[in-house]
């Protein structure tokens, strides 16, 4: 059973026991399914049951973090049975953990060597997606739901799979459907969320993580993915909402997670709107400096160009506004807009010829050269 698939059956059933009684028993006391894996190791009667036994002590030490004793292990057992699909998509998952993305992919395709099997296609199709190798992505997604239509993580990675290359429709139409298999799958929610507000959809983006958020809907939530729903609800609010219902829910959002950094974001604007811009820049400073875990987006760059322009730092705001189009280039028509406005027509609507433009905007105006995502 593949890394994901064990998660998703933690996260939509009822919490794991919390002792293991057996080697094969999916608790969450990893120590002691090890000891009980060895025990049934050494008591095993042919090769399979010795494989099987060595394979879920393997598992227990990779959700231990134990990465190079659950390798250990799993080559144990491919030496007992080397055709054994199982084993060599768990030692990918060990390799997926450690963050060699390559390693796993070489490991789930020695499992497609000796069976079809539907882990190995789903687990490999999300190597490929790590990759951004989205039509690779597609394919083994594909097959894994050619050997089980029902099997709801094969239906999750197609639809990130498919949002990658702009199919957002069709990526929701995969979300609905692992969620409708689980009902508790916690990143379904989350990507869905992302497909709606890539087209726009804001207040379904809210509908969303609301009914995610609800207490019942996630048994075992994993706090952050938790945190990123509530992130990315907050952001979806900033379309729609009143400027005081943004207050209070980037104030909740920060009293429960203080470095969000879409709160962070939310409140840093209200801030630049009441002419506070160094108490924005005080806010800013640990999104600056980065966070551990968390990625930026492109709204938190706009966000802090507008603070640096507001206090005069103009290279600084030009470095974010860049760094804002590198990662939406589609934000350059809003910003060709506003420089337009500002009397400072680019030559093209392209992030270069923005910013040409926004180079001689910064030169002419100085921090009057004001632009904003919104």
């Amino acid at each position: 059973m593949s890394l994901r698939r064990i998660a998703l059956l933690l996260s939509t059933a009822l919490a794991a026991p919390a002792f293991a009684e057996t080697c094969e028993d999916r608790g969450d006391d990893y120590a002691r399914r090890i000891e009980l894996c060895d025990q049934s190791f050494e008591m095993a009667a042919d090769a399979d049951a010795a494989s099987l036994a060595l394979a879920m002590k393997g598992e227990a030490q990779r959700m231990l973090g134990d990465y190079a004793g659950a390798a250990e292990t799993l080559q144990h057992a491919l030496r007992i049975t080397p055709a054994n699909a199982w084993v060599w998509v768990e030692l990918g998952n060990v390799r997926y953990d450690e963050g060699d993305i390559a390693g796993a992919l070489a490991h789930y395709s020695a499992a497609l060597a000796v069976e079809d099997y539907a882990d190995a296609w789903a687990n490999r199709a999300e190597a490929w997606w790590d990759f951004r190798m989205d039509d690779n992505c597609i394919s083994d997604a594909g097959e894994a739901l050619r050997l089980d239509p029902q099997y709801a993580y094969a239906n999750e990675i197609m639809g990130r799979c498919l949002t990658e290359l702009d199919r957002l429709d069709e990526a929701i139409g995969y979300f609905d459907t692992a969620i409708s298999l689980a009902s508790g799958y916690q990143n379904a929610y989350r990507n869905k969320m992302a497909a709606l507000a890539m087209l726009g959809r804001y207040e379904e983006v809210v509908a969303v993580a609301d009914l995610a958020l609800a207490p019942g809907t996630v048994p075992n939530p994993n706090p952050a993915i938790e945190e990123d729903i509530l992130s990315r609800r907050l952001l979806a609010l900033a379309k729609y909402a009143t400027p005081a219902d943004l207050a209070k829910e980037s104030e909740a959002l920060l009293q429960k997670y203080p470095d969000s950094l879409a709160a962070i974001n939310i409140k840093a604007r209200a801030l630049l709107a009441d002419k506070k811009a160094a108490e924005a820049d005080q806010l800013t400073a640990t999104m600056r400096q980065g966070q551990d875990g968390q990625s930026m987006q492109a709204a938190y760059y706009d966000t802090l160009a507008q603070i640096d322009l507001a206090l005069g730092r103009l290279e600084d705001a030009f470095a974010n506004f860049e760094a804002a189009l590198d990662l939406d280039p589609s934000l350059s028509k809003t910003y060709a807009r506003k420089l337009s406005g500002l009397g400072f027509l680019p030559l093209s609507n392209s992030p270069e010829g923005v910013l040409t433009a926004l180079r001689r905007c910064l030169d002419v105006k100085k921090a009057a050269c004001t632009l904003t995502a919104d």
